[in-house]
């Protein structure tokens, strides 16, 4: 099992053999305010930090594939843990491949595998785009995007996703992009680090006569402590105690009919999100009939997919928020 500190030792000194102690003078640009490295991959030499974010822990869909004729992946896996975004930009003397094949042979010697990767001619036009959740195919890139330096260009990127398997640990993903970018005369490098942790439980205490109160006040109730296998409509074990309380609710609200909503966040496909809503919604009336005698006829399953978000969509915690189920009253 290669340990952190030598995982950062060995990416540290492979990019290095590339470049003169002359390099090693230059200072860096400013990076943005808070932000910092990520202790398992070092930064390209003479690069600076642009964009900085950091989420305890989240789900993340990782390209294992090219895009289909839809335009969706035609591959993927979903993670979770901690999930690190950092984007750089570097000196404007080097090329893309030059930038990409510094950080793939050093993630090899580290002992990650590569799992998938591609080019702009392999990958096809707006990949960056649709990865990245940038906007809509065929639509112009939203301001915000263009303010962040995010890598927008099509015409010269690279792409990769890697794996380090770690016995006893969570394992760690790595997606990588290289590419010219529209504000900056130097490639852009935007790298995601996910690191498998455990969830943190217990903190949120579910409570039928809360939920009730919340459906008496607003007709619905949104709950978030409802867990399902990634990417799929199983239930964790970890909901059984907001399913012992959803329970509760029906049985004590006994004149009330309930919808059972699943919803999702607006990454990937519409239509897959829109499924996979409804068969979480239909795993969750499934449990609470079958587990805790409540009457099938007084719950209807419902998904809308992304198309009601209580939150943000363009930064994780916000899509945190929107992965959620709600009960609402008939």
């Amino acid at each position: 099992m290669i340990e952190k500190r030598n995982i950062l030792f060995m990416l540290s000194c492979f990019l290095l053999l590339f470049w003169t102690a002359v390099f090693s003078s230059v200072a860096h640009g400013e990076d943005v305010a808070g932000s910092e490295d990520h202790p398992l991959i070092s930064r390209f030499p003479g690069s600076t930090i642009v964009y900085h974010e950091q989420v305890g822990f989240d789900e993340y869909v990782l390209p294992l594939g090219g895009l289909d004729d839809e335009r969706n992946l035609s591959e993927s896996r979903r993670v979770a843990g901690k999930v690190t975004r950092i984007q750089y930009s570097t000196p404007e003397d080097y090329s893309t491949f030059e930038v990409y094949k510094n950080y793939e042979l050093a993630l090899k010697e580290a002992g990650f595998e590569i799992l998938f990767s591609g080019t702009n001619e392999e990958l096809s036009w707006r990949w960056t785009s649709i990865l990245y959740d940038y906007g809509e195919v065929n639509q112009p890139l939203p301001s915000e995007v263009l303010e962040k330096n995010l890598l927008v260009s099509e015409d010269d990127f690279r792409y990769l996703s890697a794996e380090l398997s770690r016995a006893g640990e969570g394992n760690v993903y790595v997606a990588l992009t290289v590419s010219r970018t529209q504000s900056a005369d130097g490639p852009g490098i935007q790298l995601d680090i996910v690191e498998e942790t455990s969830m943190e439980e217990d903190k949120i205490t579910i409570d039928a006569d809360a939920m009730a109160s919340e459906i008496g006040r607003g007709g619905s109730v949104s709950i978030q402590e409802i867990y399902f296998d990634t990417g799929k409509a199983t239930l964790k074990d970890e909901s059984d105690v907001a399913l012992e309380e959803i329970a509760k609710l029906v049985h004590q609200e006994s004149g009330m009919r309930f919808y059972v909503v699943g919803h999702t966040d607006s990454q990937g496909a519409l239509d897959y999100n829109m499924a996979l809503s409804e068969r979480r919604a239909a795993s969750v009336v499934e449990a609470l009939v079958e587990h805790h005698d409540v009457d099938a006829n007084r719950l209807t399953p419902k998904g809308v997919g992304p198309l009601a978000p209580i939150a943000t969509n363009e930064t994780q915690e916000g899509r945190a928020q929107n992965r959620r189920v709600a009960i609402v009253k008939k």
